[in-house]
């Protein structure tokens, strides 16, 4: 639980203030109060149960089973919860479910850097933050896609850490599936600030996987990327990305220029009602919901160590 206006949080069922919270990671109490007794695995657990999903009628316990059997076999460790994303992820179809689940394991394996050390209490992801915005918008589309948004803070490109910006927007795609699996997932990249200089701090092997994760490995189905804003040098940006970016994926991504008519976009893309004010949507400002996420992924510190934990035990 977090709210907006008051810095009141929920740490393990109980409502704490934000000194209390900022003590406890200070002085590593929250870290011992997250970690189990020794000789007991922290399990990945999902604000949302399988079961509640089956019975919304999204997805069978036969088809769960299934493909929970096909883990077994291949001594890899996934929660009911994350089959159910993956599933959905790949309108149950049970092979691209499979060679999905394959990808994320083999990725987040072979590539650990976008994928571990999580914690908000890392001081390079609390001196991120200070660079970018990311959130979750808190309304999802008409048909049920989650949005997450990112853009720069600070366009002073020496701050801009391509690796650590990664870390953080992937993990804000995990606090977007959540709370409950979504439909799709639209994502919002603001480019206001970003200036030519940010390409010397492109790292090619962070954006390889990074373009690897969302095209073969997400567990949640990408449905649209909108870029805003776009610069005079994007054809420079899209060099670099064409390497790694397959067709499909180029076919989902819309480009807006700084001339965009909102009016227009709210109609034909992302409605009025699930854009901040910034974006002459209804949600609160920007800055409030970016708070907001940076919020949620220090509370979400658990789940992303039980599902590093989790990832070192799968055999590839």
């Amino acid at each position: 639980m977090f709210m907006y206006g008051h810095c009141i949080y929920k740490y393990n069922g109980i409502a704490i203030s934000r000194s209390n919270l900022w003590h406890k990671l200070e002085t590593g109490r929250l870290l011992n109060e997250a970690t189990p007794p020794p000789g007991e695995t922290m399990s990945v657990v999902y604000g949302f149960e399988a079961r509640a999903v089956v019975a919304e009628g999204r997805i069978t316990t036969a088809q769960i089973e299934h493909v929970k059997a096909w883990l077994t076999a291949e001594n890899l460790h996934l929660t009911d919860e994350q089959v159910v994303l993956f599933s959905l992820s790949c309108l149950n179809e049970p092979e691209d479910t499979k060679t999905t689940i394959r990808a994320y394991c083999t990725t987040k394996k072979i590539h650990p850097v976008l994928f571990t050390d999580r914690s908000m209490r890392q001081s390079e992801l609390q001196q991120q933050l200070q660079v970018v915005d990311f959130a979750v918008f808190p309304r999802r589309t008409v048909d049920g896609c989650a949005i997450v948004f990112h853009s720069l803070r600070d366009p002073n490109f020496r701050r801009y850490h391509m690796e650590t910006a990664m870390k953080l927007l992937l993990m804000t795609l995990d606090a977007a599936i959540y709370d409950h699996p979504s439909t799709g997932l639209v994502m919002l990249f603001d480019m206001k600030g970003v200036g030519l200089l940010h390409l010397t701090r492109v790292r090619l092997k962070a954006v390889q996987v990074f373009c690897q994760y969302l095209q073969e490995a997400l567990p949640v189905k990408l449905t649209e990327i909108h870029v805003l804003n776009t610069v005079n040098f994007l054809e420079k940006v899209l060099n670099i990305l064409r390497p790694f970016v397959k067709t499909e994926l180029f076919e989902k991504i819309k480009f807006h220029s700084t001339r965009l008519d909102m009016d227009e976009f709210h109609a034909k893309y992302v409605p009025r009602e699930c854009l901040p004010a910034d974006y002459g949507g209804e949600l609160g400002p920007l800055e409030v919901l970016a708070e907001g996420n940076a919020r949620r992924l220090l509370e979400l510190e658990t789940f992303f160590e039980a599902e590093e934990n989790q990832q070192r035990r799968n055999i590839i």
